[in-house]
């Protein structure tokens, strides 16, 4: 009879313990199935030493700028996308200053964090 409480008490506690890993295991990464990615970094001054004045992305159908005033006074960006496929796309950034641009090659990916994702830009 005590083997029998036992093996019941096991099965019994077995579906919580795995629903419990996967639960840990979930929040652990970033959604996968979730397209929203925000991208944020720091951008240099162009060429001319003239601080920027608006960081503009170009990557599939979506092109999210920021002309903040944190671009041009510290030098920092944020943009959103709102779909990024899983295995990623390629792009480029745009950065405006006042009488100069310059542009970079990027590669916009879902994050394994929920952190933004971190992109420098410099000319």
């Amino acid at each position: 009879m005590g083997n029998r409480l036992a093996i019941i008490a096991a099965a019994a506690v077995l579906p919580l313990t795995a629903a419990a890993s996967l639960a840990a295991a979930t929040q652990a990464g970033a959604d996968p199935t979730n397209p929203r990615v925000v991208v944020a970094g720091t951008v240099g001054d162009c060429d001319n030493d003239n601080p920027p004045t608006e960081v503009q992305f170009t990557v599939g159908k979506e092109a999210p700028s920021d002309d903040s005033p944190g671009v041009e006074n510290d030098g920092v960006y944020k943009v959103i996308f709102k779909n990024i496929p899983k295995k990623g796309v390629k792009g480029q950034a745009v950065v405006t200053c006042e009488d100069d641009t310059y542009t970079q090659k990027v590669t916009i990916t879902r994050p394994a964090n929920k952190k933004p994702l971190t992109i420098k830009l410099a000319p």
